[in-house]
């Protein structure tokens, strides 16, 4: 019996594939379905007895997730198996801001979202620990009168993006210089990247519908192509690129027949403002999916969310 299985959606692969290297190094035993489901297994089968037969299940908690349906039959076999919560039997870490509701709402979750790496794997080993979390050496006396002197961390330089620092007047926020906002976005389309590839090899590994074949062909460093078929029959394609459509500085999002590296149906630029997020600037698609979003001001997981569910359209 292995001692957690790690429950998470194709966005948040990276995110799983960290917990379960911490865990280990740490001699713990996980089950991890990019690491131990392997060809020619049974998915349905390898996914129930991990679900079913690891001791403890580790979900990969983010706005990814609570959207997923096909994560909700490997939390709730966890949550079945301890409802009260007494064996600690579902542990949620929380990698990115969401508000899980529900049932899910009353557990009390490991969070390690915008924690360095350091702080997020002593957040981490602290969490999965079943003892009490009493500190090892004797808390400071809190009548003291001394003020404890906080030292910043060294990744919030002033002239880090989106930082702040103090000054007489109060908070002052410094912008982003230009360089700052051209490596966002290469940053952005990375993500996007790897998204889209995590979620194409997902559908095809669970064969989400039936005869479903997946196509990703990554033409340079700046620009790929994301094709699914059914049956043989093309369904989806879309093409993403950076500076692509005759537009600099700026991702382009081109989908069905007229995916060509000329066309573009969705601009993606720097949001206004200092804070380093994406906009979706064309904004004509109408539908359910493009009210989920703000789409004046994207974060990296919602700019790669909100191109995947329009890339599938043609899928629902």
């Amino acid at each position: 019996m292995r001692n957690f299985f790690i429950s998470y959606t194709a966005a948040d692969l990276k995110w799983a594939e960290w917990v379960a290297w911490v865990l280990e190094e740490k001699g713990f035993t996980t089950v991890l379905q990019a690491w131990d489901f392997r060809p020619g297994s049974n998915f349905v089968l390898e996914m129930q007895s991990a679900a079913s037969e690891a001791e403890r299940t580790i979900m990969i908690l983010s706005p990814s997730y609570l959207r997923s349906q096909y994560v909700k039959p490997e939390w709730s076999a966890a949550f079945t198996r301890d409802p009260e919560g007494k064996e600690r039997k579902l542990l949620p870490v929380l990698v990115e801001s969401c508000d899980p509701g529900g049932m899910l709402s009353s557990i009390i979750q490991i969070r390690i979202a915008g924690l360095s790496e350091s702080e997020a794997q002593d957040v981490l080993l602290k969490g999965v620990q079943t003892s009490r979390a009493k500190p090892s050496v004797r808390p400071g006396f809190p009548g003291s009168g001394k003020k404890q002197v906080h030292m910043d961390f060294p990744g919030n330089e002033p002239n880090s993006p989106g930082k702040q620092h103090k000054a007489s007047s109060g908070i002052i926020k410094v912008p982003p210089t230009e360089i700052d906002k051209r490596r966002f976005l290469k940053q952005a389309f990375e993500h996007i990247k790897t998204v889209f590839e995590a979620n194409l090899q997902d559908a095809k590994t669970t064969k989400q519908h039936s005869g479903l074949d997946v196509e990703f062909d990554l033409k340079s460093s700046s620009e790929f192509i994301a094709e699914i078929f059914l049956q043989g029959v093309r369904k989806c394609i879309c093409r993403i690129s950076l500076g692509g459509g005759g537009f600099t500085d700026s991702i382009c999002y081109a989908e069905g027949q007229a995916a060509t590296n000329t066309s573009c149906n969705e601009l993606l630029n720097l949001a206004k403002g200092d804070e380093l997020l994406l906009e979706a600037t064309v904004g004509m698609f109408s539908g359910e999916i493009g009210q989920e979003f703000d789409l004046k001001r994207l974060s990296l997981d919602d700019t790669a969310d909100y191109l995947w569910q329009r890339f599938t359209v043609p899928l629902r």
